[in-house]
């Protein structure tokens, strides 16, 4: 009998320890749950659902007007430096054949700015205002910063229309439509794959797979949501 009641004992004793497994998971969990309310606090919108709107929306070029554009968002510049957010629901893994960083993978420029071989001043990122955020021109330069873990330095304000050009600016807002008009702290970066119909298709495709999603540092995320609160901005 005694031999029985140790055995109980010795079960009920195991049943109250937590299994490391279940513990990293309930870890994972609360991560995810907290990076989810992170997300909708700083862009106004759930992250699965914008997610799978930059998925689908955000492969089909908007035809809006500028002037309706114009109307929808503001475009008033603002008095603050809140972190910089991306204003494009998607973008190829490599640079386009022109420009300083001509067809490089942006994977690349990446691993040369953790190395200090570029720095990011080397990386300038035009801005314009929307809606109170700071949202950036160069996509795929501001992918490769926030994925090297680093903070953009060296920042041009083009809010002015007499700095952007109107087709630039159309352009811009136009990329937001695919966005549900919310710029992001993440991005989502085409890679070559099977695209939606099955057939092969190069990163430089719209319908080509999502292969990687490039979030804002950690710091500068927190340095987002501070400066949200202070300067009253929802």
């Amino acid at each position: 009998m005694r031999r029985f009641s140790s055995y109980w004992l010795l079960a009920i004793f195991l049943l109250a320890i937590p299994f490391r497994g279940d513990t990293q998971e309930t870890e994972k969990t609360e991560i995810h749950q907290s990076a989810d309310v992170i997300y909708k606090e700083l862009n106004g919108i759930d992250r699965s659902h914008h997610r799978q709107i930059r998925k689908t929306a955000g492969r089909q070029p908007s035809t809006a007007s500028l002037d309706d554009l114009k109307n929808k968002y503001d475009l008033a510049p603002k008095n603050h430096q809140c972190p910089i957010y991306f204003g494009q629901a998607n973008a190829q893994s490599r640079f386009s054949g022109s420009g300083k960083f001509s067809k490089m993978p942006l994977a690349d420029l990446a691993a040369k700015l953790k190395a200090g071989e570029v720095t990011p001043d080397d990386v300038p990122i035009e801005f314009i205002w929307i809606d109170g955020k700071r949202v950036t021109l160069n996509n795929r330069s501001l992918t490769a910063l926030y994925k090297a873990g680093k903070r953009p330095t060296r920042l041009i304000d083009v809010s002015k229309e007499s700095s952007v050009q109107a087709n630039a600016l159309a352009d811009a807002l136009r990329r937001l439509e695919g966005m549900a008009g919310k710029p992001s702290t993440e991005m989502l970066v085409r890679t070559p794959g099977l695209g939606s119909d099955g057939r092969f298709r190069e990163a430089s495709d719209w319908d080509a797979p999502i292969g990687e999603i490039v979030s804002m540092p950690g710091d500068l995320l927190i340095e987002a949501r501070t400066c949200d609160r202070q300067v009253g901005r929802k």
